[in-house]
């Protein structure tokens, strides 16, 4: 094997695979990135086998072979050597040779068979979609997604089908529920029931959609996810197991109404929650007419209050809710006015932007 190439699109590929890369090194072959030539072309793979990408990339000089390197090695090297032309050869017994001017390195690799065999990328349907519209969904839901492992069916965001060609994202983690919805593909393939993306493979297709395109390929196909970028490509496993009915917990009979400026509210939960308890992160919320005022306390640490002028007609309502959770949900709208529908101070409270009907989040409440 042996192959011709500049040295920034080389790094700018390694840096992709860096983070699909296995980083426990339970299985050794798993922290290499395979390396394969064929035709002037130079395939990058790596995978933990939850997640895997492939770059193509156009070389030059070649003599067809594979070989495996250390992710993290190959990348600090080709970052340190200069913005050249950069020619690598396999040696004698798999030792790797990469040339740069008068820089000469040698490393060790491990045979190109011992990497697991990825799938038939190039040969996979995609479907286009809308990397706009994908970006804002994955950025909607992806917070929300639960981080304990023993609740394995909610470590993804639920992708599923409704009518009118549209497409729901759905995540929660027990305690809020964010779910949106968008029209992504221009010609939309038939899921006949959701599937679970896992947030690793989710962040990993996310970070793609950076790359300047407007439209990319996703393939649905035996409990994986393709994804397809130009000469970029993603496979992500799946979840397996059965999404629990979100729509029961959103309130049906959520009355009372808040209206308020989203960045004077987020601004003082902010300040408000640096006194809150550093785990229960809790804020009370005292609403009545025209009124809203939030505080905290902290035995440890003191108290702190904040009061909004809001829109509100109504009972006077008292509820406590984790800090956090709300500004989660405040950071990613981009309406200037929320709106936080309530019942009761035991109910869940409704938060959407005043001009984001597509968008629902849903927030469980404290004892406060």
């Amino acid at each position: 094997m042996k192959f011709t190439i500049h040295r920034e699109p080389l790094f700018q590929a390694l840096q992709k695979t860096q983070s699909v890369v296995e980083k426990k090194n339970t299985v050794q072959i798993l922290g290499n990135v395979l390396l394969s030539v064929s035709e002037n072309t130079l395939s990058l793979s790596a995978t933990d086998l939850e997640v895997g990408i492939k770059i193509n990339l156009p070389v030059q000089n070649t003599q067809p072979g594979k070989v495996t390197l250390s992710a993290r090695q190959f990348l600090e090297i080709v970052k340190e050597l200069p913005n050249r032309d950069l020619v690598i050869s396999k040696k004698e017994n798999n030792w790797v040779e990469i040339l740069s001017g008068k820089s000469k390195f040698n490393l060790v690799s491990l045979a190109a068979d011992e990497f697991p065999a990825l799938p038939a990328f190039e040969e996979k349907k995609y479907f286009d979609a809308r990397v706009d519209a994908l970006s804002e969904m994955i950025d909607r839901t992806e917070f929300a997604v639960s981080l304990d492992a023993t609740r394995y069916h909610l470590n993804g965001v639920y992708f599923e089908g409704l009518e009118n060609n549209l497409i729901r994202m759905t995540a929660t983690d027990g305690h809020r529920l964010s779910y949106v919805d968008g029209e992504i593909f221009l010609a939309p393939p038939e899921l006949k029931r959701g599937v679970i993306i896992p947030r690793k493979g989710l962040l990993e297709f996310r970070k793609m959609l950076d790359q300047g395109s407007t439209v990319v390929g996703l393939g649905f196909e035996r409990g994986y996810l393709f994804v397809q970028m130009g000469s970029t490509y993603l496979f992500i496993r799946l979840i397996e197991g059965e999404y629990p009915d979100y729509r029961q917990v959103v309130p049906k009979s959520a009355d009372k109404v808040l209206k308020v400026n989203r960045e004077d509210l987020h601004s003082a939960l902010k300040r408000v929650s640096l006194l809150a308890h550093e785990k229960s992160r809790g804020i009370k919320l005292s609403i009545q007419a025209g009124s809203l005022i939030i505080t905290s306390s902290n035995p440890d640490l003191g108290d702190a209050r904040e009061e909004l002028d809001v829109e509100f007609s109504g009972d006077q309502l008292e509820v406590g809710f984790n800090a956090k959770y709300l500004m989660d949900c405040l950071d990613v709208g981009k309406s200037e006015r929320v709106h936080l529908a309530l019942k009761d101070k035991l109910s869940p409270g409704i938060v959407s932007g005043q001009d984001e009907g597509h968008h629902t989040y849903v927030i469980m409440p404290m004892r406060i």
